[in-house]
């Protein structure tokens, strides 16, 4: 009888480490999905966020270009008026050359 209670202890035991064990591997495979889940989730949240920051890096360098060809413009017309100036003003002199030299 004591052989039997001794055997059905060790069986009772193996039985309860199995369950644990297997409690475990279920907790564990809970907390790795979740930790997946977690990275994942972080993932696209970095994600959505640099996909904004180059959006709005990509509108800033287009407003930049816009300015600056807008400032390019400027100075080609503020050029041209400058040099049909200085063609105004050569042939200004010339014509006084010509009416001093007659």
């Amino acid at each position: 009888m004591k052989r039997w209670i001794g055997v059905s202890g060790i069986v009772i035991g193996l039985v309860a480490a199995s369950a644990c064990s297997r409690r475990d591997e279920d907790r564990t495979r809970s907390e790795s999905h979740e930790a997946q889940e977690k990275a994942r989730r972080q993932l696209d949240e970095a994600s959505r966020k640099l996909k904004e920051g180059l959006k709005r890096a990509d509108q800033q360098t287009r407003e930049d270009l816009y300015k600056a060809r807008e400032q390019l413009r400027h100075a080609l017309t503020e050029s041209e008026k400058d040099a049909q100036k200085a063609r105004d003003r050569v042939r200004d002199r010339a014509k006084e050359d010509d009416d001093r030299h007659q």
